[in-house]
């Protein structure tokens, strides 16, 4: 019986008051950001023989193999001091070389008290009793983050799922800019990690991905037939982001003709606060549609098989000459199909994403027209059937060939932030 490792993160924000209080905590966490930036920047031009060398996620798990390892020892040995960061950092960065280079943050030793445990005196200590986490041994006093109720609850739902608390990051987000890139709030990220085995599919979960406002068609496949199908589409949010969307733009309007500075930085103030919000609000839209997708594939053991449109043509939707409208509306997308994955992954679910087309008839292969209303049309046999449940027909007729598939798990690990 093969088991895999898999991994979720808590990510728990730092308050900007305590920040305030302690300087301090962001002087250390600024060292430990560009230290780890030298160490795996040079690590990886080592390695590629590159001067910034770009990688995906998959060349850098492959690049970093176990005969690497005395070349990073002796990086962190030059690198780390030169931030003033002490023995405790340089053990661990050496102890996790890999993990320190692939996620760009020093993994932490981490104790969870769920009762009244002994502390074991690790550098990051989370009671649940108490509420409270507390970071200490990195070199300057310790300091304390209540946990909000949410992150209590989120713990013991891993708790109960099997898993453990492994590792702890601090770090401070990467906020990508117009010019350069800014850096924002700081946070602890708590890495639970839990051993599980990928389930036998009895069924199959397709999911057409479309656009927010056309909201994601998930059909239930058993047996080659076609079970149920749900469109998810939260009408509200959906309203909500078309409005946040044209305030928006009229405030980038109003900023780009304003010749006074002041009116014009307040203007720009208030576009990244709704930008900040219409985030959010894409990121709670796509959590709620991967939760319902989760529960019915984990109520049916199925795999999920995901149709979604190539990083290429993604791209060159959201570059094109649509609407400002409707190209927000793709926003939330890659969060979708990562969160999914992740998910999927963490319950044991196969994951596959396949090309089930939308424009193409999957009764004799020729290419659609689209009517209206969103329906397609074959010009060669006369199929004609809304654009959302084609996807789903291709799936029943590759049901079989799909369910042998069993993808497997990948060899990259992706934590999931919550």
């Amino acid at each position: 019986m093969h088991m895999n490792q898999v991994y979720r993160v808590l990510k728990i924000k730092i308050p900007w008051r305590l920040v305030e209080e302690r300087p301090d905590v962001l002087d250390l966490v600024t060292r430990m950001h560009l230290a780890v930036e030298e160490y795996a920047k040079t690590l990886l031009k080592e390695i590629t023989g590159q001067g910034e060398p770009k990688l995906t996620t998959e060349e850098i798990d492959r690049l970093l193999t176990p005969d690497r390892r005395e070349l990073a020892v002796k990086i962190i040995d030059v690198a780390f001091p030169k931030y003033g960061l002490g023995r405790y950092f340089v053990k661990q960065a050496k102890m996790f070389w890999r993990e320190t280079a692939f996620w760009r943050a020093v993994p932490l030793d981490a104790q969870l008290r769920i009762e009244n445990e002994r502390d074991a005196g690790r550098a990051v200590f989370v009671g649940l009793k108490s509420g409270v986490l507390r970071v200490r041994k990195t070199g300057i006093p310790p300091f304390a983050v209540e946990l909000k109720k949410g992150n209590v609850a989120w713990i013991r739902e891993r708790l109960q799922e099997g898993a453990r608390l492994k590792l702890a990051f601090l770090g401070i987000e990467r906020l990508k800019g117009k010019k350069e890139p800014t850096y924002g709030k700081l946070y602890i990220a708590l890495v639970f990690a839990r051993k599980v085995q990928q389930v036998e599919p009895k069924a199959v979960v397709a999911v057409d991905v479309n656009r927010l406002d056309h909201g994601v068609m998930m059909g239930l496949l058993v047996d080659g037939k076609l079970r149920q199908t749900l469109r998810l589409l939260d009408e509200d949010a959906v309203r909500e982001l078309r409005r946040l969307h044209e305030e928006i733009s009229r405030l980038d309007e109003q900023a780009a003709r304003e010749a006074d500075p002041a009116r014009r930085r307040r203007l720009e103030e208030r576009a990244r606060h709704l930008k900040s919000r219409r985030f959010r609000k894409i990121r709670g839209v796509v959590k709620d549609i991967v939760g319902e997708i989760i529960k019915l594939a984990r109520e049916h053991q199925a795999a999920i098989v995901v149709d979604t449109m190539e990083d290429e043509t993604y791209r060159e939707l959201k570059e094109g000459n649509w609407s400002g409208e409707k190209k927000h509306l793709l926003d939330g997308l890659g969060q979708l199909r990562r969160r999914l994955q992740t998910l999927a992954r963490w319950y044991g679910l196969p994951y596959l994403e396949e090309r089930l087309y939308s424009t193409v008839c999957p009764r004799c292969g020729a290419k659609m027209e689209e009517l209206n209303n969103r329906r397609m049309q074959c010009p060669v046999c006369g199929f004609n059937d809304n654009r959302d449940n084609v996807p789903l027909i291709w799936a029943k007729k590759r049901y079989w060939e799909l369910l042998q598939k069993q993808p497997a798990f990948s060899a990259t690990t992706t934590l999931l932030t919550s």
